[in-house]
């Protein structure tokens, strides 16, 4: 499927009860038996995955997956866990992402914009330990980074149990994975994959990265 490179990091872990909640999404596009909550409680999660290798060129593609990708430097204004309960006693834990969007490299944003973006895992939480999500995981409020989400659109679903829930009920953007896809300035410097960007070694803040970015998109 063509969304399931983003999908791979989904983490279902079967915890009845541990958050009851109506739902504080609507989903329109949905199946109807789905809940989709804001969560403070995630249990302890540990998973392993393994990503397909990207280029430098592939990964700061326009198009990945048939899915056009976005660039635009930004600041996190708010980031929420959420639960995905799709009835079946078995709960999706990924959070999302609120982003004010700062310069536009690529993409129908401007800047000033706020855009919602659903990342792979939780974060914030102690206890969750899941592989490739080192760069998502440190999104905080006030982080201010670089982000090369893919865009979604009525093709970007996720399926559980005979049931599909559309990713655009859930935000208009989402990381194929946690940690090639975002480039973060934290109190401890900046944050990168720097095994699938090589060329980058030496880079010291968002500047180096948008320099770089530029020399390879245009």
């Amino acid at each position: 499927a063509p969304i399931a490179a983003c999908l791979a990091l989904a983490v279902a872990i079967t915890i009845p009860f541990l958050n009851d909640s109506s739902g504080d999404f609507d989903l329109p596009l949905s199946d109807k038996g789905i809940k989709v909550s804001y969560v403070n409680k995630v249990p302890n999660i540990n998973t392993s995955n393994s990503l397909v290798y990207l280029t430098e060129d592939e990964l700061l593609a326009g198009v990945y997956e048939g899915y056009s990708v976005s660039i635009f430097s930004g600041t996190v204004i708010e980031v929420k866990n959420i639960c995905l309960d799709f009835g079946d006693g078995s709960d999706n834990y990924r959070a999302v992402a609120k982003i004010e969007v700062g310069d536009v490299l690529r993409g129908d944003m401007e800047a000033g914009d706020t855009v919602s973006v659903l990342l792979p895992a939780p974060v914030g939480v102690e206890g969750v330990q899941t592989s490739d999500t080192g760069i998502s995981s440190q999104m905080a409020v006030g982080v201010t980074g670089i982000f090369t989400p893919m865009k979604y659109d009525e093709t970007s679903v996720m399926e559980q149990s005979g049931k599909e829930i559309h990713l655009l009920d859930l935000a208009g953007y989402g990381l194929p994975d946690g940690e090639r896809w975002a480039f973060l300035e934290t109190a401890d410097g900046l944050q990168y994959d720097h095994e699938a960007y090589t060329s980058l070694i030496g880079a010291e803040n968002l500047d180096d990265v948008r320099e770089f970015i530029l020399s390879k998109i245009k």
